[in-house]
């Protein structure tokens, strides 16, 4: 007869055959001996490495999964467009500026068709 005391409530006895015993006994003490083999950790460590990264692949695949990626990508959003729209990136050109720049660019056009022209 073995006693075992729980936390919660009085002591309960349960009765079991002394051959039980001394298979449960000589099973938790092979367990025992089977933690402190090195050979036993490093497996345990290797697969709980794999166990992790599996874990984190199938996570990753079911986020990726969730939503198509490539299509919101390619379309900012409208606070994206509009954080965008509020950062200047120069300062604001007056219309003669800009009839100016266009001038000079047109020039430049010019000036590279009539050197081709030349050759």
């Amino acid at each position: 007869m073995t006693p075992h005391t729980t936390a919660a409530g009085p002591t309960i006895r349960v009765t079991i055959p002394f051959a039980e015993y001394r298979a449960l006994t000589l099973d938790a003490a092979a367990w025992r001996l089977l933690n402190t083999s090195p050979h036993v950790a490093e497996l345990l460590a290797e697969w709980i490495e794999w166990d992790r990264r599996r874990t984190l692949r199938e996570t990753s695949h079911a986020v990726s999964a969730a939503a198509d990626w490539r299509a919101l990508a390619a379309a900012p959003t409208y606070a994206e467009l509009e954080r965008r729209r509020a950062v200047t990136t120069r300062p604001a050109l007056t219309p003669h500026q800009i009839r100016a720049q266009a001038a000079a660019s047109w020039a430049r056009v010019d000036a590279w068709i009539a050197t081709r022209e030349a050759a």
